[in-house]
């Protein structure tokens, strides 16, 4: 009788067996070549420290969006495909409490701290909580990104070409 429970235990607790979870962490996303900046330029992430070393030196790599041009809500997103070395941002809202996790490989995360910024909704002024994730893919195959806000769980399949 107790392998028994311990078995129940053990699949009760392996729910989300494949899902790892996604740890914070201070990034930026850069042109991999400060003279190469167009919209076809490949990207990487480093860190925030790695990146104020960098500009100290003299070194501008910094990549800035297009006027107007924000990341898509991870939660809005139905599917992801990438090619290898590609590198994609995506807002995670976090009016409530968020949780992300991988399952699969392939895939380099980046997912940065809560960021509170002052926004509009029609005329209302609103202060909105959200984080950056940034997905690179490392190699070819498919993989499973989980969101987790509040008591919604969002699965956003990726294929990396």
């Amino acid at each position: 009788m107790r392998w028994l429970l311990s078995a129940v235990v053990m699949l009760v607790g392996s729910g989300c067996a494949g899902f790892k979870s996604v740890e914070r962490g201070e990034w930026r996303l850069v042109y991999v070549e400060s003279a190469r900046r167009d919209a076809e330029a490949p990207r990487e992430v480093v860190t925030r420290d790695a990146y104020e070393t960098e500009v100290t030196e003299g070194t501008r790599r910094g990549w800035e969006p297009t006027p107007g041009y924000v990341f898509p809500l991870l939660h809005e997103v139905d599917k992801v495909g990438l090619k290898v070395g590609e590198v994609q941002g995506f807002r995670v809202d976090e009016a409530t409490e968020a949780e992300l996790f991988l399952d699969g490989g392939g895939l380099s995360l980046y997912w940065g701290p809560v960021e509170k910024r002052d926004g509009w909704q029609g005329d209302t002024d609103v202060t909105l909580k959200e984080s950056t994730l940034f997905v690179k893919a490392t190699r070819a195959g498919s993989a499973v990104l989980r969101l987790v806000r509040g008591p919604k769980t969002k699965d956003v399949p990726v294929a990396v070409k």
